[in-house]
């Protein structure tokens, strides 16, 4: 341990205890922090750190390091390089007794540990700076941590910290059927403590935030974990009246997973038995859009694309079939996105809707009134137009045609007294200028300057006009560029989505069959090495479902 002396030691200046042969080895103060005891890796601590609290397995620390053979020839130091070094803890991704020393260190500590071979780069070495076999020392400064990241997107909207480790190698899917105990906090105000069971995706049946149901895709049997959500991914901008939460609370949650079971994944089942899966999740689908739980709608008629979109083996009736079920869910997840008032998502599903078929009224209304509610009352003119081209008694689409032409109207009248201010004032500029308070109408002339009363302002207009219309042509095409770009990258992560879920079964069959790993197979440390009912209700219905409310085939 060191003394008090010692407290303001900095890496690369040692304290270490020198044999006769100018060695470092431990000093009196170290202990040995391996699980099993075996003096493989000793630690000595030579800063004190701050706190009850270390970082926790899975969590990102930050480090600086200095590593060192014990007869004190440097190899790596992350001060040389000038940036510190981070690595998620306990995932294998240093060398094994990095994972046991930082996860034993506080904030503000510098520690020394002598590692043996067995915990550091084994019989091989990491030539040619670390021999064969070689016990190494490092001295670490442990400096922060951040909970582990497991949001989809990465924007720490969901943090995780692992309390108990969980068992075996798989993790809950979508659909798979959860027994778990939460305890939920605001504020450190406990507001929710239970045991609850649901399938994942449908949590908020139970009051479960959404975030919370990301997070236990992560989860292993038996895993308790404090997860850390926020307003996006908790209750968000509605206050939860039930558990008396405010809008936009952070919340806090010990979750506990006791149990699964897996729900198939769509590549476990046979082409008819996808078929007949997706029109269960198209009944699902409906009854919950009635329930008005548009959400949870959403994602039962998402889960038909998922299991159709990519399957090209069917020929014939059963292509028919799968094709009357993708368009059915890419109409019913616009028609949700609508009611949610999410109109990119709604735009979007209507257009691959419209790709399966190009005349589908539904898909033209749903992605008009989304161009409509998006300020893009010309694209939304043409959908509705297009309808009443072959439908000329659709009253709905009539009925939003004159909306788009008055929304038309009302933006070029803007446009309009936008630049005739502009000339106003200029026109009054010219007239301060030529000191004339009875000029009426000019341009000012720089070369002779003053006012140039032979200017055509009819012309000016005109060539306004035209540069208004070139600009308004440019935002089409970039509009029109941009939407195609944007169907591109999510086919794409849609592929990539698929791709990675046979990965993952993949991985899962060799994870069973692993036991050990070699002892050297550490990786080296970083260098080293809307309308009224009346009107729309053909527009509105679900589809798959009659203005009766009795279902279709579809």
């Amino acid at each position: 341990m060191a003394t008090e002396d010692s407290m303001d030691v900095t890496i690369g200046q040692s304290n270490s205890t020198m044999s006769s042969q100018d060695l470092i080895v431990p000093g009196a103060g170290a202990i040995d922090i391996t699980p099993n005891v075996d003096g493989g890796v000793l630690k000595e601590i030579l800063r004190e750190g701050v706190g009850d609290d270390g970082p926790f397995e899975g969590e990102q620390v930050f480090v600086h390091y200095l590593g060192q053979l014990p007869d004190g020839t440097k190899f790596d130091s992350s001060r040389d390089r000038g940036d510190k070094f981070d690595f998620v803890l306990g995932k294998g991704r240093v060398i094994k007794a990095w994972d046991l020393g930082v996860a034993t260190m506080k904030r503000g500590e510098v520690a020394r540990f002598f590692c043996r071979s067995d915990y550091a780069y084994g019989e091989t070495g990491s030539p040619p700076r670390i021999p064969p076999n070689a016990t190494l020392v490092f001295e670490v400064e442990l400096f922060d941590w951040k909970m582990e990241d497991i949001s989809k997107a990465k924007d720490e909207g969901i943090l995780r910290r692992t309390l108990k480790k969980g068992e075996g190698y798989t993790s809950p899917n979508e659909g798979a059927l959860v027994n778990i105990h939460i305890v939920g906090r605001h504020n450190d105000i406990q507001f929710d403590d239970r045991s609850v069971q649901f399938n994942i995706g449908e949590g908020s049946e139970q009051d479960i935030p959404d975030g919370i149901e990301v997070a236990l895709e992560k989860f292993k049997k038996g895993e308790k974990s404090l997860v850390k959500l926020s307003p996006a991914y908790g209750f968000g901008s509605k206050p939860m009246e039930k558990f008396n939460l405010p809008p936009n609370a952070d919340l806090e949650y010990e979750v506990e997973l006791k149990s699964f079971e897996k729900a198939k994944e769509s590549w476990e089942f046979d082409v008819e038995e996808k078929i007949e899966q997706a029109k269960i999740f198209k009944d699902k689908g409906t009854q919950y859009f009635k329930e008005g739980k548009y959400s949870l709608a959403s994602k039962q008629y998402s889960k038909i694309v998922s299991f159709l979109e990519f399957e090209k083996t069917l020929k014939d009736e059963k292509l028919k079939e799968k094709d009357q079920l993708l368009l059915a869910a890419h109409l019913n997840v616009s028609m949700c996105a609508l009611k949610m008032e999410n109109h990119i998502e709604a735009r979007d599903s209507a257009t691959k809707a419209l790709e399966i078929d190009s005349e589908n009224e539904k898909g033209l209304f749903r992605r008009g009134m989304a161009h409509s509610a998006l300020a893009e009352p010309e694209l939304a003119l043409r959908d509705f137009e297009k309808i009443v081209s072959k439908d000329p008694n659709n009253k709905a689409a009539l009925n939003q045609i004159a909306i788009c032409k008055a929304k038309i109207k009302e933006l070029t009248q803007r446009e309009k007294q936008l630049y005739s201010n502009i000339f106003r004032k200029m026109a009054e500029q010219d007239k301060l200028a030529c000191g004339n308070n009875s000029w009426s109408c000019g341009w000012w002339d720089d070369k002779q300057r003053g006012v140039n009363l032979d200017v055509d302002l009819k012309k000016v207009e005109r060539e306004k006009q035209q540069e208004l219309e070139m600009a308004k042509a440019q935002r089409r095409k970039e509009i029109a560029a941009l939407r195609q770009r944007t169907q591109e990258i999510k086919k794409a992560r849609e592929e990539a989505k698929r791709r990675e879920e046979e990965a993952k079964r993949l991985e899962e069959e060799s994870e069973q069959k692993v036991e050990t790993f070699p002892e050297n197979s550490n990786p080296p440390l970083s260098n080293c090495g809307v309308v009224e009912k009346s009107d729309e209700k053909q527009n509105e219905d679900v589809e798959g479902e009659e203005p009766s409310g009795k279902l279709t085939n579809v």
